[in-house]
């Protein structure tokens, strides 16, 4: 899996977004900050300990002082086979960067504002050369990055809310190959870009000093993607694609609702947990058939998306003044079932498992350092598309390796 940059902009959304892989039940990331791959997810919209809550939940920025400035380093590793059981297979093992920028002001008792620059949603495949399942995909990129001013207002001292609206660009690319029949293979290629809002939502309740609540909500956003196809190549198929006008690869980043619990059970020891869902039987993403158009039939067709919940339960464990030990662990559901995996989303349920530290280096300085393992296992694909050919095989020992490492001021 890798991404090829083609302009500034598109090489900023690569390195901004850990969204080259698929994640969760669904392709949002819960990576977003390094506490948050060390927890794996947990007590996100009720821990708001640091400025990740501009997105984890807006109202928490009432819970921070002064001025603070969060950077995010965090590559990924992918590391994943697909075997076929016609023999053969493609590797999909890649080490990737990623990270993240996040300020929050407090104005006043009242006020707080702050913005963020951050990937959290995407997919990316970039299969070996010639591999058996080229008709249906050789490469897929789907990554965005948003950049969303926050304000957050403390109604008492128990009640907080924020909201955030996030400007977000995505990139789209996809790459098969045709089956031109005796004739050499041709190439099929889609890419397109576009910008769109998302609405970010956020209430955190404080019923006593060692208790919070959050609940954060996230709007649908729509991804206009409308390209005409980019084909090459001589042959019945090749040249039936080139009469095609524009293809409607519209899709819909899908709304979603998180409910977290953070207690302080005593001086050293915190416990947190989430509950959420994510509407991904609106994500609308479709399946692309280049042997479609050799029976005067549609080139794409919708997809059996459904929608996932996630659940997780954190502990954190402060050691003296300085050290606190973090961990967590977090089950997603599918968003497809295994009847229709296919190339370009071989996804599953998946467990994630992460652990870190953060050190208080000083009165303004806060470091962290973490490590997430997301493993899915075995994903078995049966797919069968007459000219496209029929794919029987599995994903093997699936999973992706989160490293994080952030530095927090404050000024």
């Amino acid at each position: 899996m890798k991404i090829q940059p083609k302009s500034y902009l598109y090489y900023m959304t690569s390195v901004l977004c850990s969204t080259a892989s698929l994640s969760a039940g669904g392709l949002y990331l819960y990576e977003l900050s390094t506490t948050e791959t060390s927890m794996a997810g947990a007590g996100w919209a009720a821990r708001a300990q640091d400025p990740a809550t501009i997105v984890t939940n807006p109202a928490g920025m009432s819970r921070l002082d002064g001025t603070q400035i969060q950077f995010t380093a965090q590559p990924l590793a992918i590391d994943s086979s697909f075997s076929s059981d016609q023999g053969g297979g493609s590797d999909l093992n890649s080490v990737l960067p990623g990270g993240s920028f996040f300020a929050t002001h407090q104005l006043n008792d009242q006020w707080s504002v702050g913005f963020s620059m951050a990937g959290f949603f995407g997919l990316g495949l970039d299969y070996d050369t010639g591999w058996e399942g080229r008709y249906y995909l050789n490469e897929i990129t789907l990554q965005s990055v948003g950049m969303q001013p926050t304000v957050a207002y403390r109604i008492n001292d128990q009640l907080s809310i924020g909201a955030g609206l996030a400007f977000i660009y995505t990139v789209f690319e996809q790459k098969m190959s045709i089956n031109n029949g005796e004739q050499e293979d041709g190439k099929l290629k889609f890419d397109d870009n576009t910008h769109s809002l998302q609405v970010n939502l956020g209430i955190l309740y404080e019923p006593d000093a060692r208790t919070r609540v959050g609940l954060q909500y996230l709007s649908e956003s729509e991804f206009d993607l409308k390209t005409r196809p980019k084909v090459e190549g001589d042959g019945l198929v090749s040249n039936a694609l080139r009469r095609i006008g524009k293809v409607d690869l519209s899709m819909t980043m899908p709304q979603s609702l998180i409910l977290s619990a953070f207690h302080q059970v005593s001086n050293r020891w915190a416990v947190m947990g989430n509950i959420g869902w994510q509407e991904w039987s609106e994500f609308g993403k479709v399946d692309i058939d280049a042997s479609a158009v050799n029976n005067s039939k549609s080139i794409i067709a919708d997809r059996s998306y459904k929608d996932t919940w996630n659940v997780a339960l954190g502990l954190q464990y402060q050691i003296n003044e300085a050290w606190r030990l973090n961990t967590g662990i977090a089950y997603d559901t599918e968003m497809v079932d295994e009847d229709d995996v296919t190339p370009d989303l071989p996804t599953g349920d998946s467990w994630r498992y992460g652990i870190g530290a953060t050190y208080q280096y000083s009165e303004s300085v806060q470091i962290s350092a973490g490590y997430e393992l997301l493993w899915y296992g075995d994903i078995d694909m049966k797919v069968d598309r007459g000219q496209a050919g029929e794919i029987f095989g599995t994903y093997e020992d699936h999973a992706i390796h989160f490293f994080g490492f952030s530095v927090n001021w404050l000024l």
